[in-house]
């Protein structure tokens, strides 16, 4: 259907916004459900940089204060956020195509799209090559956050110019990017938990958004 306000389907615009809510949801239960799963284990692996393979270690659970978002990929909890992240960058890539109709063609808007898809498929990067595991895990690790930084702010910024998302969507998009590239001068575990739960939650606002809003597109 074909909307008379944005000129765009707003049918497709619908199957993004309701993708963003399903491949977050997905998302939280991989990455969380780790942690959880991670924590029952009497032993966890301890990564090693000068060997092949992490070692195993008594388990004293999972802190976000010093262990990064990574580490869920080896040991017990890897099946289930390995799978959890390829599975939310599989269902994340129509969200980014779907909500572009809402910028009225806009190039910057496009470019925020384009880097969206490269930061979906960079995070099924990420689950395909857990960390120690695979010396691809840096690469599609580097490329999401400075593509999905990049993404978001970008669309922030349309966000901020347009009427149909609220200004609060926009301005919490411009502090994930401050966190971003905090994360990324710092290299911090919490700063990197702190760049997962503001992705998350950023994309999720925007899919109820579009869901909420679908009758005004």
């Amino acid at each position: 259907m074909k909307s008379t306000k944005t000129g765009a389907n707003s049918n497709f615009i619908l199957i993004g916004g309701l993708f963003a809510v399903i491949s977050m949801i997905v998302g939280i239960i991989g990455v969380l459900g780790a942690v959880v799963t991670y924590t029952g284990f009497p032993f966890r692996a301890l990564p090693v940089r000068w060997l092949p393979y992490p070692i195993p270690v008594i388990n004293t659970g999972f802190s976000m204060w010093y262990q990064f978002v990574s580490e869920l990929g080896i040991g017990p909890s890897a099946f289930l956020f390995n799978v959890g992240l390829i599975l939310a960058g599989i269902l994340a890539l129509p969200v980014f195509p779907g909500i572009l109709g809402l910028f009225r063609g806009s190039i910057i808007a496009k470019i925020g799209v384009v880097l969206g898809l490269t930061a979906s498929l960079a995070l099924v990067g990420v689950g395909l090559a857990p960390m120690v595991m695979s010396q691809l895990h840096g690469t599609f690790a580097m490329i999401f956050f400075i593509s999905v930084g990049i993404a978001i702010i970008l669309l922030s910024f349309e966000m901020y110019r347009g009427e149909f998302f609220s200004k609060a969507i926009a301005i919490y998009g411009v502090i994930f990017v401050i966190v971003d590239l905090a994360f990324l001068i710092q290299k911090g575990a919490l700063l990197e938990w702190g760049v997962f739960f503001i992705i998350v939650t950023w994309i999720l606002a925007v899919g109820i958004q579009v869901i909420l809003k679908r009758k005004e597109m």
